[in-house]
């Protein structure tokens, strides 16, 4: 899924990591992460994706990209979903919700991930320079 803009491969790169450290985690405890570790690794996805939002947001406003708004409205609803699972699972949880909340995560961050990445993070191609940042 790349893109062409080192910077921003990269950054998903790393994005794609953590989601993959939330899913193998639902996988070693069969399908259900408690809401402390959710909350642990929820917190470190949402401290990265803010400084890979705020890098690629700086890079389109440099550029004059025309599609900064959109792909600036697509970040804050990504950071307001997340803030608000992080919110409710913080003190933690148990069962059914625990398992729901973890099926409901991995679906939220394997579609808006790739989704994000094919639908709006691709349409940079060719069209942002590289950036020194």
């Amino acid at each position: 899924m790349k893109i062409g803009i080192d910077i921003v491969d990269d950054d998903h790169k790393q994005l794609f990591a953590l989601v993959h450290e939330f899913n193998a985690a639902a996988d070693a405890q069969g399908g259900e992460v408690s809401g402390a570790q959710m909350a642990e690794i929820l917190t470190r996805l949402q401290n990265y994706v803010a400084d890979h939002f705020q890098r690629e947001e700086q890079m389109q406003l440099e550029a004059k990209y025309d599609g900064y708004e959109e792909n600036k409205r697509q970040h804050e609803e990504l950071t307001r979903t997340l803030s608000a699972f992080i919110a409710k699972h913080k003190g933690g949880g148990a069962g059914a919700e625990a398992r729901t909340a973890t099926r409901e995560m991995r679906e939220f961050l394997g579609v808006w991930l790739s989704q994000h990445i094919l639908k709006t993070d691709l349409k940079m191609r060719g069209r942002i320079l590289p950036w020194a940042g």
